[in-house]
């Protein structure tokens, strides 16, 4: 549709007529991503609150839209990029969020740890620089004082502010060092998320990996600590959960974006905000 055609049509949502208004709302809705700038635009002009809620709620309608196709076609074309999924979250729960300032972000870190890491230092000797680099220098570290706000599930917000949950965290770290061909993969460890270090590296998915394959674990809630395998078993043991493969060995992508969902869900549901809460339960049924 040409532009004047997308700005009336947005410009009709204040008809007080309801029905009238289901059938704009709807025809909004199919028309999808491209129309969301104008409805932005129609907020920031119009000082009616009840107009401005009408808006905020077909952009959101929209938003939800748009989120669902993005993360449909994200699981079955490019699951293999994690860092994409988690995006794809973040720019429903910020609109405004322009995804390219967050990858500059992100590769710039990449840019310092490819410039300290080389294949002549040994596993443990690259996870010291790294964890050096990325909790030291660039101060990244677990939100322990506010574990269960919601901020802490966003990529965006978790590289502003450098504090995050462990499944952030190690998503972040993981993305970086898969860049450099550095083996990390997330494990979807019970209640706190954590990264193996296998003995190479492995296309997606990676459902041949076994034990031996297994060289240590890393916490990066905890500021990198390694854990062997047989750390990781006691865990296990510790908080009543029985060994698994699922527990210790590489998950999926598809599974790491459903549980950073889930924990968004855990945080609003801690400050009630049911209506976002039902809008995160619709994203987490496209990767069910």
């Amino acid at each position: 549709m040409e532009e004047s055609e997308l700005k009336a049509l947005v410009g009709l949502i204040d008809d007080q007529d309801n029905q009238a208004f289901g059938l704009i709302r709807s025809k909004i809705v199919e028309i999808g991503a491209e129309i969301m700038p104008f409805l932005l635009e129609a907020q920031d002009e119009t000082a009616d609150e009840g107009q401005i809620e009408r808006l905020k709620g077909v952009y959101n309608a929209v938003s939800l839209q748009n989120a669902t196709v993005e993360l449909r076609r994200w699981q079955e074309n490019n699951y293999k990029n994690l860092f994409q999924g988690l995006a794809i979250i973040s720019k429903f729960q910020y609109p405004k969020l322009e995804i390219s300032s967050i990858s500059n972000l992100l590769n710039k870190i990449r840019q310092d740890f490819w410039l300290e890491i080389n294949d002549n230092q040994s596993p443990i000797e690259k996870i010291k620089i790294l964890n050096h680099i990325f909790f030291n220098i660039y101060s990244f570290e677990g939100n322990t004082k506010d574990y269960y706000a919601v901020e802490n599930s966003f990529v965006n917000d978790v590289l502003l502010t450098k504090k995050g949950s462990p499944l952030l965290l190690s998503v972040l770290y993981s993305v970086i060092a898969q860049s450099l061909e550095i083996p990390l993969y997330g494990v979807n460890t019970p209640r706190n998320f954590m990264l193996v270090y296998l003995d190479k590296m492995y296309s997606f998915p990676i459902d041949e990996v076994q034990d031996k394959n297994v060289l240590f674990y890393i916490n990066p809630f905890s500021k990198g600590e390694i854990h062997s395998l047989k750390d990781i078993f006691s865990y296990l043991k510790r908080i009543n959960y029985n060994v698994k493969t699922e527990y210790y060995l590489p998950c999926s992508n598809p599974t790491i974006v459903r549980r950073s969902i889930n924990n968004i869900i855990v945080s609003l549901g801690k400050k009630e905000e049911s209506n976002s809460i039902e809008d995160y339960k619709k994203l987490l049924e496209v990767l069910e």
